[in-house]
């Protein structure tokens, strides 16, 4: 069974009760999005282009999501900002984003710095809706505001978007 669009769908709804969970004011989420620049309620970051046959970014439920149809592979971004974000730790913040997966397998936990602030990356897998996924998520926290970043594949297609994922996150800045 390959990843199709109600598992899309789930993931999306998976990444919002995390606002919800923690009284998060979805009122910062991103607005706009133009020329590679993403405008929230509060203000505006940067994320980098990613080559073909990514499509996209849309914006959808205040997050931008990236499709990469051949891989069946989905990067969805999300910004939460304003007075309520959520000012928990990185890594209970990353690790909310894989609570909705059965089966799940945490494979990786790591430290590192993006926009010259601490981030936290986890790696595992699991299933959603009964599908196994691979999910790659990231969490930042830079003027008021909570970032998420996260790539999901089957895990057969991950490691071929790692690097496009990769590039993606390093290109992330605040303005």
């Amino acid at each position: 069974m390959g990843f199709r669009k109600p598992a899309l769908t789930f993931l999306l709804l998976l990444l919002l009760p995390l606002s919800s969970c923690f009284g998060i004011d979805r009122s910062g989420g991103i607005m706009k999005y133009r020329a590679g620049t993403a405008l929230t309620g509060t203000g505006s970051f940067h994320v980098s282009r990613l080559p073909p046959p990514w499509k996209g970014p849309k914006i959808r439920l205040k997050q931008l999501i990236h499709e990469n149809d051949p891989l069946q592979a989905t990067i969805v971004t999300d910004a939460l900002c304003g007075p309520k974000y959520d000012d928990g730790p990185l890594p209970k913040l990353a690790a909310e984003m894989f609570q909705k997966m059965t089966d799940r397998k945490i494979a990786s936990q790591i430290t590192l710095t993006i926009d010259g602030r601490s981030a936290y990356r986890m790696r595992g897998q699991g299933r959603m809706d009964g599908v196994l996924l691979e999910m790659d998520v990231v969490v930042l926290k830079k003027n008021l505001c909570l970032y998420d970043m996260v790539y999901v594949a089957p895990p057969a297609a991950f490691s071929r978007g790692e690097k496009d994922f990769e590039d993606y996150i390093h290109g992330f800045q605040t303005n």
